[in-house]
């Protein structure tokens, strides 16, 4: 790697941050699963297979999906203003050729959510701008790094008449969860439910095989005598097909020649498997930072904390989640259109996160009250059409005046006041 100086460094720096550089070797792979209860799944097959995973990952993506991607003009001397003509705020409003909106920005944040990372690839037209973002699956994601630093990204296609596509560094748009290990692959955060995750899997497979293959009474059959092994598999299919499965649940028994039977299953209550699949949905809620209320874990909620709770999701949940994103997109993608400084790409989370209309009513008072806010730019929060010239124009109320004045002070002050206002508004209509 070469400084702006000229400085050659005799390594790739990016494996200052990482515990196992592989100078030799610069070749990053995507950790594909977990190993469960006697099986391996992948995050994917987690996802499909686990509700607690599947819900609090479609909360996130959703919510994100749902907000509205906005690019501001920083660099004028009028301050932010609203950014619809420039070829970013283009491509933000219609990021990829091959989905819409809402699903292109559920997929980047669900499956960053799932394996820690997501890619987009810029297609560029003949003269070099981008002009289409396409989502590269992490799974099939190798990253390459040499010993300069330069990076590579490696996409099996898995057509034969492609094969594979090796991506440039400054083609991919790549956002990464930290990783404590390294630099180059996001870290899943199912991997820190590993064990909950194996919990869950094996508390559902024992339920389903309970349903599918357990004897009604489930217990040991004791006879007095000494059967033949035909005769022990006459009376266990006898057993079995009149007592197991869950049609045959609650069944009676009958026993003959003074056999006994012996109950060795553990209920439900002995294995605590409610309170157990409880605790595996709030440890997962745990791990992605979503309020149980979101997912319909109303153990603690009561009238007066659901709304802050759910409030929560966007406050305190999404905000960090949102502001990664547009770091990376600044970092990877505004410089292709704008400088330093010029254009911002920013989730609007002002829909969400306003109150009820009371409040939002009593807020907007106050805020044209106090010259803060025009109200033309008031009337769209409540889906009111424009209300003309008068409207675009900022109004305060001009009756404060200082303490400590004299009577005579006072009444200068208020015709002041007056004049002033009289000066520069017009009556409204």
């Amino acid at each position: 790697m070469i400084l702006s100086d000229g400085t050659a460094v005799p390594f790739a720096t990016q494996a200052l941050g990482e515990t196992t550089p592989t100078l030799t070797n610069g070749y990053f792979y995507a950790q594909s699963g977990l190993d469960l209860s006697g099986k391996f799944a992948t995050y994917a097959a987690l996802y499909r297979a686990q509700p607690s995973v599947a819900t609090v990952v479609d909360k996130i993506s959703n919510a994100a999906a749902r907000l509205t991607v906005k690019v501001w003009d920083t660099s004028g001397d009028a301050g932010k203003t609203l950014d619809s003509e420039s070829g970013l705020s283009k491509l933000i409003a219609r990021p990829s050729m091959e989905m819409s909106p809402y699903n292109f920005w559920r997929w980047t944040f669900a499956t960053y959510e799932i394996y820690g990372e997501s890619f987009w690839y810029k297609m560029r037209d003949s003269s070099g701008a981008v002009v289409n973002l396409v989502p590269m699956h992490p799974s099939r994601v190798a990253v390459k790094r040499d010993t300069d630093g330069n990076v590579t990204y490696i996409f099996t296609i898995g057509a034969g008449s492609a094969g594979i596509l090796e991506v440039p560094s400054k083609d991919v748009v790549p956002f990464q969860r930290y990783n404590p290990d390294s630099l180059m692959r996001g870290f899943s955060r199912l991997e820190s439910l590993r064990t909950t995750l194996l919990n869950e899997d094996a508390s559902r497979r024992a339920t389903q095989s309970w349903w599918k293959r357990g004897a009604r009474p489930s217990v040991l059959l004791k006879h007095p005598g000494e059967l033949s092994q035909a005769a022990q598999d006459r009376l266990k299919a006898n057993f079995d097909a009149r007592h197991s499965g869950a049609d045959n649940a609650g069944g009676t028994a009958v026993l003959e020649e003074g056999m006994e039977a012996q109950i060795v299953q553990l209920s439900a209550e002995e294995m605590q498997y409610i309170e157990s699949r409880k605790m595996n949905l709030q440890e997962v809620c745990m791990v992605f930072d979503v309020p149980p209320p979101v997912v319909h874990i109303l153990d603690h909620a009561t009238f007066s904390n659901i709304t802050e709770q759910m409030r929560s999701m966007y406050r305190d949940t999404m905000a960090p989640r949102l502001e990664d994103f547009e770091s990376v997109i600044d970092f990877h993608l505004r410089a292709e259109f704008a400088g330093d400084g010029e254009l911002k790409v920013s989730f609007s989370l002002d829909e969400v996160l306003r109150g009820d209309f009371e409040t939002r009513a009593a807020s907007v008072q106050t805020l044209i009250n106090t010259g803060v806010m025009k109200p033309s730019e008031a009337r769209p929060l409540f889906d009111l059409p424009d209300a003309g010239e008068a409207a675009d124009r900022l109004y305060a109320n001009g009756a404060l005046i200082e303490l400590g004045l004299s009577s005579e002070q006072m009444k200068m002050a208020i015709e002041a006041a007056e004049a002033q206002a009289t000066g520069q508004q017009e009556p409204m209509p």
